[in-house]
């Protein structure tokens, strides 16, 4: 059984409890007696530290995995020792967990995901694509990433408060016992992760949050027209990118998702910017064409939109959505082969599509 932490002062009037209101309102559960405290780790991490599975980037978790904040929540808690007057202000923009409600925070990851996977829903914020061969990234919950499934196969079947799924995509079900997130702390809950790429070395190059103009690449290696930066997030592909050079064709490694710059219109609503090209999303789940042609290759990719209201609801009054008007199909553009361009006969499927 998890402890939870619920402080309480000796005045001789009980004092309303600040971090139990605080943790309430975050998950949009009323009945939660405080706020859980990890039950994991070694003296120094255990009972002094919020449990990882419910709080994950919050910075009093036991260990760091991704862009750590500092919530309302440990605010509270410092406030609540009566040691400390807190400013509210400067707390952090906390969302992990936020308005999921009595089950996410009470429950373990297996009765979230076993309960939303019954129903046909997202398992969000957590996950089940195995990290391995060819990456195929996702957006963080905030869209402040490219983030990675941190489901992982370990040498022997996990313990069986461990072993969260039945089924897993394109893994033998006899195996299905080895896999389990890479965090301990966090219950081994398999969830989205920012992560940082790594050079031949294994040694970080660059990060994954959006946000960080330093994780912009060269521009030969920019394979999907990425920019990031202050005012770039998220955005899902709906398919593999590929790369034309002379008559040859060939896919990145990776794909999924990538950061770029947005803008948002009373008018246009949702645009998403690639390198010098606006794309519009008139709708919520229409499929972007992209074709662009740098130095090195002719990129052919797609983009996901978001709804309006999802990215620019805080910003202006989204119009209402309508269908995408009709793209016609052009010659595909001039491709690079070395310092010559050579026009490929064929012609790209330029049409606007639905995901279902």
């Amino acid at each position: 059984m998890a402890a939870i932490l619920s402080i309480l002062h000796s005045n001789a009037q009980c004092e309303r409890v600040l971090s139990m209101d605080e943790v309430r309102l975050h998950f949009n559960c009323s009945t939660l007696e405080g706020a859980e405290l990890e039950d994991q780790g070694l003296e120094g991490t255990a009972l002094t530290h919020w449990e990882k599975r419910v709080f994950e980037n919050e910075a009093m978790t036991g260990t760091y995995t991704q862009n750590s904040v500092i919530s309302r929540i440990t605010l509270a808690m410092m406030e609540d020792t009566g040691w400390y007057k807190a400013d509210y202000s400067l707390a952090g923009d906390y969302e992990w967990g936020k308005n999921l409600g009595c089950d996410f925070v009470q429950n373990s990851c297996y009765n979230w995901i076993s309960t939303h996977k019954k129903r046909g829903e997202s398992i969000h914020p957590f996950c089940d694509q195995v990290k391995r061969g060819e990456l195929w990234t996702h957006c963080a919950h905030n869209r402040h990433s490219v983030a990675l499934c941190n489901l992982v196969e370990y040498q022997q079947n996990m313990p069986a408060k461990y072993q969260y799924f039945n089924t897993i995509p394109g893994i033998p079900k006899s195996t299905v016992g080895k896999y389990a997130g890479s965090v301990q702390l966090a219950d081994y809950c398999p969830y989205l992760q920012e992560f940082s790429w790594t050079n031949d070395a294994n040694k970080p190059v660059r990060g994954s949050n959006c946000h960080e103009s330093e994780n912009n690449l060269d521009i030969d290696s920019n394979f999907f027209g990425e920019d990031y930066g202050k005012n770039s997030l998220c955005f899902e592909h709906a398919s593999r990118w590929y790369l034309h050079l002379c008559g040859s064709v060939r896919s990145p490694q990776h794909a999924g998702s990538g950061c770029y710059k947005y803008s948002c219109d009373k008018l246009q609503g949702l645009s998403i910017h690639v390198l010098n090209y606006t794309y519009r999303c008139y709708h919520e789940k229409q499929v972007i064409n992209v074709v662009y042609t740098s130095e090195e290759y002719l990129h052919r990719g797609t983009i996901v939109c978001p709804s309006c209201r999802e990215i620019c609801g805080d910003k202006v009054t989204c119009p209402p959505d309508e269908a995408a008007p009709a793209v016609s199909a052009p010659r595909v553009k001039d491709i690079p082969c070395n310092s010559s361009h050579y026009v490929a006969p064929e012609r790209l499927d330029w049409s606007l599509s639905r995901l279902d």
